[in-house]
């Protein structure tokens, strides 16, 4: 009886190991990378789950163990000891040095995705506004675009003058990032605007493993791309359609905003090609006439 409590938690770590090897064969894994660097991000993870996983279970199997080699002694007598500093360096020293490793493995990944100095020239651009408890998306015309896009040199400037001073025809939706396959014949390199009007929110597209906190009182550039698509125009039905339920792809809000978290979701929808997002943002401009005049 004394050793139930070790075979006990044996049990339970074999159990979790062993749901943890068939999680990906039963598809409980990271959603679909649709990003062009989502592997780079894909490895980081894979290499800190690698270090944890094992130090995890080298300890949960020390504490088996100690269970079963020490079970309680009614009438026995504790042994006092001071300490081991030399265990106590090394225990001290290898998690600084993997924590120092992990430090230098990632600086590669994230300077590619988060580092403005090296994100590409953007294919699209737009404004996504957090607040409790939705986004708020602007799209630029596809004239305000081309004068963005087609130069950098010179549209960077127009695009700071547009994300700062919003124009009466610019496109407005909720919950909805619009942007279309990145190829190299249609490239689609996103530069976002990333704003709150409130608390701190964080934008997270899983499929794309772009997370970046909204932070009040700055504008925060993010760059991304997507190399699948999830919708397709229906000439039929003169409308788009998901090409598959797994690939109903979301935005969320990864940071605790208040009540009403829970609400902050909306859906990345990812078109074929340009001609078919140009086609999408001209009939949202007609939904948003219909309901507001231009001026």
């Amino acid at each position: 009886m004394h050793r139930f409590w070790s075979a006990l938690f044996g049990v339970v770590l074999a159990a979790g190991v062993l749901l943890f090897a068939v999680a990906p064969l039963a598809g409980w894994w990271l959603p679909q990378d649709a990003a062009s660097y989502g592997s780079k991000v894909d490895g980081l993870f894979y290499l800190i789950l690698a270090i944890t996983g094992v130090t995890f279970i080298g300890t949960e199997a020390v504490l088996v163990w100690s269970l079963w080699k020490f079970p309680a002694r009614p009438n026995g007598k504790s042994t006092y000891t001071h300490g081991n500093h030399k265990l106590e360096m090394i225990w001290t020293a290898v998690p600084a040095a993997i924590l120092l490793f992990i430090a230098f493995a990632q600086v590669g990944a994230w300077a590619d995705i988060k580092y403005q100095s090296r994100m590409p020239d953007p294919d699209l651009i737009f404004e996504v506004s957090a607040r409790q408890f939705e986004w708020r998306f602007r799209y630029p015309t596809a004239e305000t675009l081309d004068a963005m896009t087609k130069d950098w040199k010179s549209g960077q400037k127009v695009a700071n003058d547009w994300e700062k001073n919003p124009h009466f025809d610019d496109v407005r939706v909720t919950n909805e990032v619009h942007v279309w396959k990145h190829t190299e014949k249609e490239p689609c390199r996103v530069r976002m605007f990333l704003k709150t009007r409130d608390v701190l929110h964080s934008f997270f597209l899983p499929n794309l493993r772009i997370k970046q906190d909204a932070l009040p009182g700055k504008t925060i550039p993010v760059f991304f791309d997507a190399t699948e698509a999830n919708v397709k125009w229906n000439e039929e039905k003169n409308k788009f359609e998901s090409v598959g339920k797994d690939k109903d792809w979301e935005l969320a809000c990864a940071e605790l905003c208040g009540w009403g978290h829970y609400k902050m979701r909306g859906r990345l929808v990812v078109h074929e090609t340009k001609n078919d997002y140009l086609r999408w943002l001209k009939m949202a401009a007609e939904v948003q006439r219909a309901t507001k005049p231009d001026k």
